[in-house]
């Protein structure tokens, strides 16, 4: 259930069940302590004023929250899925064309991108093998090629991730401006001589376009680092 999930939801959840509990004890006017007996305090316990004015404010409350959860909550929640799948959606469409390989990935609609790429066990997987280097040329030309593609895209929706939250929006930014530096190597790729092409993924001087391959290498690395913290956020940030 969401509202057990949202850490920020659990505690007005628990001051209603306490306020329902309340009301179920008052409703059910168990018999006062023995210690308030015959005391100030007996007349103002039993009164039906006293009563009547505690279960009105609690059922208020209850009320309240009930309105609350169906009127504000689930509508809410419901919209943020619904945003996070258009953003996600963009974020998968870089990765799916490197994953797949695929001259035309940046040509893919967003709903028929492969969303398996969100997944954080490939996304840590992969990310250790840009760690190293050891990214094949040509998934990084097409996952530059769909950057390319789809920067604006990414800009256009920048309001989306505004109305999610602040430090989404700071993040949302952030994967824009790495999405731009992979980008902004369209064009650049270099020529590779035909009897040197079988070196293009070689991490040794004598590739040719050792240097361009790093660096697109680099900046996927960035992006996947990036989406980790965008669909995984801790706790603490």
């Amino acid at each position: 259930m969401n509202l057990l999930k949202d850490h920020k939801e659990v505690p007005l959840l628990i001051s209603t069940i306490v306020a329902f509990v309340l009301l179920c004890l008052i409703e059910i006017r168990f018999p006062i302590f023995s210690i308030f007996i015959d005391s100030p305090f007996e007349a103002l316990l039993t009164a039906d004023g006293t009563k009547n004015i505690l279960s009105g404010l609690l059922i208020g409350l209850i009320s309240a929250y009930i309105f609350y959860v169906f009127i504000d909550f689930i509508p809410r929640k419901r919209k943020e899925r619904e945003t996070m799948i258009v953003l996600n959606s963009l974020i998968a469409a870089t990765l799916d064309s490197y994953k797949r390989c695929r001259i035309f990935g940046h040509e893919t609609a967003l709903p028929y991108v492969d969303k398996s790429v969100l997944d954080k066990d490939w996304l840590e997987k992969t990310q250790v093998t840009f760690k190293g280097n050891n990214s094949k040329y040509l998934p990084l030309l097409f996952a530059m090629q769909t950057s390319y593609t789809r920067l604006e895209d990414f800009r256009h929706v920048l309001p989306l991730a505004v109305s999610l939250s602040p430090n989404q929006t700071m993040q949302w930014l952030v994967l824009i401006d790495k999405i731009r530096l992979l980008a902004e190597n369209y064009g650049d790729n270099p020529e590779v001589p035909i009897d040197k092409q079988h070196l293009v993924d070689k991490n040794t001087e004598e590739n040719p376009i050792f240097e361009y391959k790093s660096t697109l290498n680099f900046r996927m690395l960035e992006i996947v680092e990036e989406s980790i913290k965008w669909l995984y956020p801790s706790k603490n940030g």
